[in-house]
């Protein structure tokens, strides 16, 4: 098992496993279905060796937090397990759609302790803002986020969809305060190529490190490390490599990412697999991001326990540094795939 090193406010450091639990969805099973259902799932992540979970106020309206802070309370895990959460996700109008920022300190302090409070532990170790509003500047975000940290009820503090520029000028001027400082970001990362127009939500922060290596430089330069969210591109490979599904009937979840960059980089696990019995699709996807140059964790989201084992299956697979730049060697003349780059 792999573990990531996140620097704590006091100078130490958190050593949290690389597969994450990710709790939304979680809180409506155990609304609907009860705590043990849940619980259940959760146990057989902490079997199987993981010890991260990720939430957030925004996930199932709380009941994402409360999942995960009645689990740690019952099973008397507080201290031994760590858990991140973010807050300040933008309002949503009655379709969805983003409306406004929510990063006001009044509205980050006010979801910091919402947060604290449903998941009733004595501290958060991980505590990040869920998105970013380019139009504040970031000395006003940044002594919020120390406001948090002096609290004492955090560990560590983050930023989720911030660009490596935000984080650096962020940073910079933490340093010249003596304030807390990011030490974690949380994007959009997968094997599986995202395409921004497709994606249609642009507050995130993708990373695509083949066709737009930019942001991957900037990571490998400024090392801090990184969570990836949707990082199994919603189950594509998966769902692909068991027979579930066929390029030609994806469902429309995971159709965004049908384009010639996946199907060539789909063709490249296959290959993998046949020379590697016993791998499947989801570790070497997976792997491909724990055992990378720039330090990654992986979030996971589950819905029953097949799914859970799927991704825990892999949590000592490892690939070597040759085999994860074999994966980005994507050849262009992939007989019937006309890539894009």
């Amino acid at each position: 098992m792999q573990y990531l090193k996140i620097k704590t406010l006091d100078g130490g450091e958190i050593q949290a496993t690389k597969l994450i639990l990710g709790a939304s969805g979680l809180g409506r099973k155990a609304r609907n279905l009860g705590n043990e259902f849940v619980f259940e799932m959760m146990d057989k992540y902490i079997e199987m060796g993981g010890n991260f979970f990720d939430t957030a106020r925004f996930y199932d309206n709380g009941l994402a937090e409360q999942a995960v802070g009645d689990y740690i309370r019952a099973r008397n895990l507080e201290g031994k397990v760590y858990v991140l959460t973010k807050g300040g996700f933008p309002d949503l109008d009655s379709e969805n759609r983003m409306i406004r920022f929510r990063t006001t300190r009044e509205a980050i302090l006010g979801d910091f302790y919402t947060s604290y409070d449903r998941l009733g532990l004595k501290t958060i170790d991980v505590y990040m803002l869920h998105r970013d509003d380019k139009t504040l500047p970031v000395s006003y975000i940044m002594d919020t986020l120390d406001m948090i940290a002096k609290t004492g009820k955090v560990r560590a503090i983050g930023v989720s969809n911030w660009s490596m520029d935000r984080i650096r000028e962020a940073n910079a001027y933490a340093q010249s305060k003596g304030q807390a400082e990011i030490s974690i970001s949380e994007i959009q990362w997968a094997y599986a190529y995202t395409d921004f127009a497709r994606r249609a939500d642009a507050t995130l922060s993708i990373m695509n490190p083949i066709t737009e290596p930019a942001l991957y430089q900037q990571y490998l330069e400024t090392p801090i490390p990184v969570i990836a969210f949707t990082a199994q591109a919603k189950g594509l490979f998966s769902k692909l490599y068991s027979g579930e599904e066929t390029w030609e009937t994806l469902s429309p979840r995971r159709k965004m990412f049908d384009c010639p960059e996946n199907r060539a980089k789909y063709a490249k696990i296959l290959e993998y697999c046949e020379a590697h019995p016993g791998v499947t699709a989801t570790m070497v996807a997976n792997a491909y991001l724990t055992c990378n140059k720039v330090q990654c964790g992986v979030i996971f989201g589950t819905s029953n326990m097949d799914q859970l084992m799927d991704t825990m299956a892999g949590a000592n697979f490892d690939l070597t540094p040759e085999e994860v730049e074999w994966l980005d060697d994507i050849k262009l003349d992939v007989p019937g795939i006309q890539l894009n780059y």
